[in-house]
């Protein structure tokens, strides 16, 4: 009885991934289909769960959340995946001090006036949403700062170095924006989201 609660976990993990792989053929067309409304902080707190229970046992895991933010559009499992590959980094790095002094904290706010420029002619759009998440790890190579995005760059000896571009492009095809500033000692990655779109608050009302 005491590991029904993370038996659950598993079980939604496996689900969540199932359905993430169904739809990877429709995402290939940069675009989130049937987007909903979501509280980034219950995204957040799923990502909390599954990285407690595995690559952040161990480190101090802490949040600084804006409780007043509004809801984001998206895809709530692609979003997990994004947030999910952040933090998993972010522990990798954090572990790698091997002084059991690694730490990461995931913060948010609202950031007034940030616009995102549309991709393939889309119009640029308000991306208020901040997340971001940081560890006090060794930091990211010099050489691979401006590749980090790309696919098959890593800083893993065994890592395929597709986390990250995969997460750049469910960000981008979320209307959102995702950039990072590292030094040795501090890592941020800030993910920008936007908000429920206007006509969908104006059917809600």
């Amino acid at each position: 009885a005491d590991d029904a609660p993370l038996a659950q976990l598993i079980v939604d993990e496996t689900d969540r991934i199932r359905r993430l792989v169904d739809r990877m053929e429709a995402f290939s067309d940069d675009a989130v289909h049937d987007p909903v409304e979501l509280n980034i902080h219950q995204v957040l707190d799923r990502v909390r769960a599954l990285a407690a229970n595995g690559v952040a046992d161990g480190l101090a895991l802490t949040e600084n959340y804006d409780p007043s933010l509004p809801n984001v559009w998206g895809d709530e499992d692609q979003l997990i995946q994004v947030f999910l590959n952040l933090v998993k980094n972010a522990a990798e790095a954090a572990h790698a001090r091997g002084d059991m002094r690694g730490a990461i904290q995931v913060t948010t706010a609202y950031r007034h006036g940030i616009r995102v420029k549309g991709i393939e002619g889309r119009a640029a759009q308000s991306a208020p949403i901040e997340i971001r998440v940081q560890d006090n790890g060794p930091g990211v190579p010099a050489k691979l700062k401006e590749h980090l995005f790309e696919p098959f760059v890593t800083t893993k000896t065994h890592g395929a170095g597709l986390g990250l571009a995969l997460v750049a492009k469910i960000v981008a095809a979320h209307g959102g924006l995702i950039d990072f500033e590292s030094e040795p000692g501090r890592t941020v990655f800030r993910v920008l989201l936007p908000v429920v779109p206007a006509n969908v608050e104006e059917k809600r009302r």
